[in-house]
């Protein structure tokens, strides 16, 4: 089943979705890419690298380590749907090569598995907390960052959860099951993140996952 990608409202205007992204280092040669459909450059935390393999498959490279050329093409479902269609990747690999059947939804799982690493990274980091008492008192303390909630937790844990984040960004791209899979626990609706290394590349990667299931029009 297709999960609903939503974040907390942003009362005060329009949504911070960049303000984790805020102080990585500046812009440079190496750490922009142009996007092969949009024809615009982007930081590399906005974009989705894929390889071509030697059969001439189009391979996803979220973790942007795969050898060899690259193209690069917005986080957005919509612009890799289009690239597909359109034959961009024809195009920028300078020869025919074959998109995989259900890419998009491979991509999807990719990053699903990608959050669940780096969120197995940050718990063993110390920098998790989940359970609903433990989230909302670490959130009373000013101990965090943001926080992961459950896109199938109920409206009433939501709701709590929200008044007390108060301008601490709510994600909710991984289901329960997800998330309880990825910490080794049984069941996890709601996850606080406190400030470290792992725990900004982890909301780096909720952003442009969440990036990715938008809908656009390109």
């Amino acid at each position: 089943m297709k999960k609903t990608v939503r974040q907390k409202p942003n009362t005060k205007g329009k949504h911070r979705q960049g303000e984790v992204l805020a102080d990585v280092k500046p812009k440079t040669e190496d750490s922009v890419r142009k996007c092969i459909v949009t024809g615009e450059t982007y930081p590399k935390e906005k974009l989705i690298r894929f390889g071509i393999s030697p059969d001439r498959i189009v391979v996803p490279d979220l973790g942007q380590k795969l050898p060899g050329r690259g193209i690069w093409v917005l986080a957005n479902r919509d612009a890799v749907e289009k690239a597909m269609t359109k034959g961009l990747f024809t195009k920028a690999a300078r020869g025919k090569v074959t998109c995989p059947e259900g890419l998009l939804d491979t991509i999807d799982l990719l990053f699903v598995k990608r959050l669940q690493s780096l969120l197995g990274m940050a718990r063993k980091a110390g920098l998790v907390v989940s359970g609903f008492e433990k989230v909302a008192a670490a959130l009373q303390k000013g101990q965090v960052i943001a926080v992961l909630e459950a896109g199938d937790a109920a409206a009433d844990g939501r709701e709590k959860i929200e008044r007390l984040s108060k301008t601490i960004p709510v994600y909710d791209v991984l289901t329960s099951a997800e998330m309880a899979q990825a910490l080794g626990c049984g069941i996890c609706v709601h996850v606080a993140l406190k400030a470290g290394g792992a725990t900004k590349l982890l909301v780096t990667e909720v952003q442009r996952f969440q990036s990715y299931r938008q809908k656009n029009e390109f």
